[in-house]
């Protein structure tokens, strides 16, 4: 059965290195684990701990609240992003390509503007509005620990990736010094 607080310690690895992307202004790389986020979430609700373009798709139509960028649409993103490293897309649609930006210097955000068939995004708020929706789908399965989907993740979670510190030592007669260091590994 899914656990209170399960599912919110297994994303802190994600909510840290969006941080710490955040903090380099390693924007592209944001971009990259906050689109894969719901594919991570539709895997472990499914019966089989896969996701699919349908998964995906209705993932982000529940979870999501903006309209202006539909499941169908993040997902064409997530897709030409991810496996083709680009911002335009050949499918038939409202948007034809993204424009992702980061914060100006000013502070100021163009985020969810429509310019023609190109939505232009800002990464560090479309990485804002994804952590909320896996939030708000850590409380969904938490308010309902009986349901089907929380019983996969409860099932599923425990292949999830984890990255666990631990020492490195050298060889006996070397000099005594340790290194920490992390690894990431599935149970």
């Amino acid at each position: 059965m899914l656990k209170i607080g399960d599912l919110g310690k297994a994303f802190q690895t994600y909510w840290d290195d969006m941080d710490k992307c955040r903090q380099a202004k390693a924007y592209w790389t944001l971009l990259h684990v906050t689109i894969c986020l719901p594919d991570i979430c539709a895997a472990l609700q499914s019966a089989d701990g896969q996701a699919r373009s349908d998964t995906y798709i209705r993932w982000c139509d529940q979870y999501f609240s903006e309209p202006r960028l539909t499941g169908s649409e993040r997902y064409r993103m997530r897709c030409k992003v991810l496996h083709q490293g680009r911002a335009t897309t050949d499918q038939p649609g409202r948007y034809t390509g993204f424009a992702f930006g980061q914060p100006a210097t000013s502070g100021a955000i163009d985020h969810m503007r429509s310019d023609g068939q190109t939505l232009h995004l800002d990464v560090g708020e479309l990485a804002t509005e994804t952590r909320g929706a896996v939030e708000r789908w850590i409380k969904d399965l938490e308010a309902r620990p009986s349901s089907v989907e929380a019983a996969n993740v409860a099932k599923n979670l425990q292949s999830l990736v984890r990255v666990i510190p631990f020492v490195v030592s050298q060889a006996v007669g070397a000099p005594t010094v340790s290194i920490m260091t992390t690894y990431m590994k599935t149970n």
